[in-house]
């Protein structure tokens, strides 16, 4: 099996998520620094040429002195809130659809076809401050601390970011707000995920802690506790991701890794299933000894996909954590972004019986395994 390059990029990728079954976005960036490595957001269409995928860029947003390091797409509008340093920024993309008349070669004659043109335009609309310049520790005046994770509710109604200075931030939508500023954790909020019901959320830090929250009140519900062996507090939540399943069933999914990492006794990192009524570990499945950095679970709750410090790319089966397939050295380092992609005509040539798997960082590559189910998913890292 072997990889397909689809395009490359001039800049370093934090953020990918999917706009529709044939649209999806990428975003990153080389900082302020003048080292003329651009920050942008780029949106691509997924299509096929004769029997090669393709990806082609409809759409390049440039960020200016900001990099975009984390995104989330709302629920029933073309509205995105993206990360670019310690503020959240809305973003609408506008699409005009335009039919124009081609005139094409067919045979000897010369004929007159309609074609379907889409333009993206990308406006700013409101911004917030989401980082707190008290609480960041370092002595460098631009240095104001970054947001780190940030997510719409399901029914559309507010926006919740996490912080480097630890504090979560629920904000009310499209006003941006403030409802309630949460000191959480003591460190980075490494991610967040909102309950289908969006009235619960889940945070999980860098301080080893993880916590479910009650949206309306801000107050703490639950901590979080995973254990192997009854060796208390030696894992920690690095992602979180909420789930429903065809019979509405919600489950929480993490990926929990080694407090501490040793390259001489490594301990593996897990793949952990809640019950989300009692807030307890449901099911675990052991993911191998190189930690985990990136969960994403198919719309459907049937899959779920991790990535790895060393580049590779896991898929298990939700519903038991059963391992489906691993792709190794996808990237030649950590894994920053995964989400799947919908199930698209355009891109599923073979129904029902392949995986493809579209990776994207400084280059973009696809490759195509034997399934029973169709599994397409995009992710994100350095190579």
């Amino acid at each position: 099996m072997s990889f397909t390059t689809l395009e490359t990029t001039n800049f370093p990728l934090y953020a990918v998520n999917v706009l529709d079954k044939d649209h999806f976005l990428i975003a990153g960036g080389g900082g302020a620094a003048k080292t003329g490595v651009p920050n942008a957001l780029n949106i691509y269409k997924l299509g096929r040429n004769s029997k090669e995928l393709k990806a082609t860029l409809v759409h390049n947003f440039e960020a200016g002195r900001r990099p975009i390091m984390n995104c989330a797409i709302h629920p029933t509008s073309n509205v995105i809130a993206v990360g670019m340093d310690n503020k959240c920024q809305l973003l609408e993309i506008d699409i005009k659809e335009e039919v124009k008349n081609t005139e094409k070669v067919k045979g000897k004659k010369k004929v007159i076809v309609k074609e379907k043109t889409q333009e993206f335009i990308v406006k700013e609309l409101e911004s917030k401050v989401t980082v707190s310049a008290e609480d960041n520790d370092s002595k460098d005046d631009d240095d104001v601390g970054f947001q780190k994770v940030v997510r719409f509710t399901a029914d559309g109604q507010h926006i919740i970011t996490g912080g480097s200075d630890g504090h979560v931030r629920v904000l009310k939508y499209p006003s941006l707000e403030s409802i309630h500023d949460i000191k959480a954790h003591t460190t980075d909020v490494d991610d967040l995920d909102v309950h289908p019901n969006s009235r619960q959320f889940v945070t999980c830090s860098r301080d080893t802690t993880a916590y479910v929250w009650r949206l309306e009140e801000g107050k703490k519900q639950f901590q979080l506790y995973f254990s192997v062996n009854n060796e208390d507090n030696f894992f920690r939540i690095r992602a979180c991701r909420f789930s429903s399943n065809e019979r509405k069933e919600v489950s929480l999914f993490t990926i929990n890794v080694p407090s501490k990492f040793s390259r001489k006794a490594p301990t593996p990192s897990y793949l952990v299933k809640w019950d989300c009524t009692k807030w307890l570990p449901q099911l675990s499945q052991a993911a191998g000894i190189e930690p985990l950095t990136q969960m994403a679970i198919s719309g459907n709750g049937i899959f779920v996909g991790v990535g790895t410090a060393e580049g590779d790319i896991s898929v298990y089966i939700a519903w038991n954590l059963a391992p489906l397939t691993t792709l190794k050295g996808v990237h030649n380092i950590f894994v920053t972004g995964l989400t799947f992609l919908p199930s698209s005509p355009l891109i599923n040539d073979h129904p029902a019986t392949s995986l493809h798997c579209l990776v994207y960082l400084l280059t973009m590559l696809v490759k195509l395994l034997p399934l029973k189910e169709e599994v397409n998913i995009v992710t994100g890292g350095f190579l």
